[in-house]
């Protein structure tokens, strides 16, 4: 999905949050963060079960006074793949432009089938989404976020429901087809990243820590140590 915002000069960050306290109201806040991104800049953030990504992120998409993001457009890939399961595979791949009251164009749906043909599902587009399994609905979302031309993409953990194989392969479509944007990846497993990221940042209850090279983290007890805030 994709949400507008004003636009900014090029050499201005894309992203700015100045002391944001993540949480819920009412509640004490999971971490306190300041944090810039960078036009084409690819992150990933990286935090235990609960530490507040997926938080994070809805935060940025929703919008706070502590959150400055100036572009265009903001694509969103959620943990679930929220897939309208009475619409038609293809009908899923166009919603945004759809819930934008955009009209949708000849080229828009053909790229929407290129990008189920990219997605290993160009026989499934005339087929209502309640009929996939759990990874092929993460494969429609993933071409849905990938048909918008977002200058900023927010992924939480979009291979998830996917096996080894598959992800490498998503992962493989995501780094061509996102080469220029701007990207903040949520995962668990840092080899969601290679060869796609160079850039780490992780949420801690102290705030965000880093950057690290993501290469770092090819040592699972260095990812440990820094999830545990050792490091």
């Amino acid at each position: 999905m994709t949400k507008a915002f004003e636009e900014i000069p090029p050499n201005d960050p894309l992203l700015s949050i100045d002391k944001l306290n993540l949480g819920y109201q009412g509640q004490p806040p999971l971490a306190t963060i300041s944090w810039m991104i960078q036009r084409g800049q690819k992150v990933v953030l990286l935090g235990k079960s609960g530490s507040g990504k997926s938080t994070l992120l809805d935060t940025i998409i929703r919008g706070s006074s502590a959150i400055q993001c100036r572009t265009l457009r903001v694509a969103y890939l959620s943990q679930q793949p929220a897939l309208l399961p009475w619409l038609s595979i293809l009908d899923n791949v166009l919603l945004g432009f759809k819930l934008r009251g955009e009209k949708i164009l000849t080229q828009h749906r053909e790229r929407a089938r290129q990008l189920l043909i990219d997605v290993e599902l160009p026989y499934f587009k005339s087929q209502k989404a309640h009929q996939l399994s759990g990874g092929e609905r993460s494969r429609v979302a993933i071409a849905r976020a990938l048909i918008e031309d977002a200058d900023l993409v927010l992924l939480d953990e979009p291979f998830a429901a996917l096996d080894r194989s598959t992800k490498i392969q998503m992962a493989k479509l995501c780094k061509q087809l996102l080469a220029n944007k701007t990207v903040i990846l949520v995962t668990h497993d840092p080899r969601d990243a290679e060869d796609w990221f160079n850039e780490a940042m992780v949420l801690t209850p102290g705030g965000l820590k880093g950057p690290f090279d993501i290469d770092h983290f090819k040592n699972d007890h260095a990812l440990i140590q820094t999830l545990d805030g050792d490091l």
